[in-house]
């Protein structure tokens, strides 16, 4: 159950980093940025993943 819904607390944590960090205008950070597009990378290729597995076995 967690392997599934893991990316998506992860991407949700970090939407929720997004707006604590543009209220503080730390959106130009280069760290902040590669920590957005690495959560949405692992919840695309999870989503990816898990699609494939289902169409598989289910």
């Amino acid at each position: 159950m967690y392997a599934i819904v893991g990316p998506y607390v992860l991407l949700a944590a970090i939407a929720v980093a997004l707006l604590v960090a543009v209220n503080r205008d730390l959106i130009s950070t280069i760290q902040f940025r590669i920590m957005m597009i690495g959560a949405a990378v692992l919840a695309l290729a999870w989503s990816v993943f898990l699609g494939a597995v289902w169409r598989e076995y289910g």
